[in-house]
């Protein structure tokens, strides 16, 4: 029997006369709950030191061991019936809840979006400018493209 997959993300299509399609069709639905607005706990490469809680999911880190051995840079989510595993498409974007950072998929690897911080002093401070920069970072953050900066921030001077 062939199993039929979607292209990009391998989700499992039915075909006609198919045994159990509820089986395939929840799978896929998992996958997809994974796949929209993807966002992951933390990177980790062993997932035996996790306490997965059913809807989360990681990013494989560089050196994954145990059941996501082979499997780096996938996105792997948990259900009540174990891991579920999503191959990283070019240009995918993940927000990682850890290091509260963007990251996106390029040239087959992930590639974190570090924080930028409001320009402080300077031998020439043009206020209309840092108003500018201040409005852009302040759209990019929101649109988690940019990380937050703790409130900590001594923002613009």
């Amino acid at each position: 029997m062939t199993i039929f997959e979607t292209a990009r993300f391998a989700l499992p299509l039915l075909a006609a006369g198919q045994a159990h399609k509820e089986l395939f069709h929840n799978e896929a639905l998992l996958l997809l709950d994974f796949l929209i607005h993807p966002v992951v706990q933390a990177v980790a490469d062993d997932p035996q030191i996790l306490s997965p809680v059913a809807g989360q999911s990681w990013l494989v880190g560089p050196s994954p061991v145990a059941e996501w051995s082979g499997r780096s840079g996938h996105i792997v989510g948990w259900s009540d019936g174990g891991w579920h595993f999503v191959k990283s498409q070019e240009s995918m974007k993940i927000m990682v809840i850890e290091t509260n950072q963007s990251a996106v998929y390029r040239d087959g690897e992930w590639h974190f979006i570090e924080a930028i911080n409001v320009p402080v002093d300077g031998a020439i401070v043009d206020i209309e400018a840092r108003s500018a920069i201040d409005s852009i970072l302040a759209v990019l953050r929101i649109a988690t493209i940019l990380p937050q900066i703790p409130s900590n921030d001594s923002g613009s001077g």
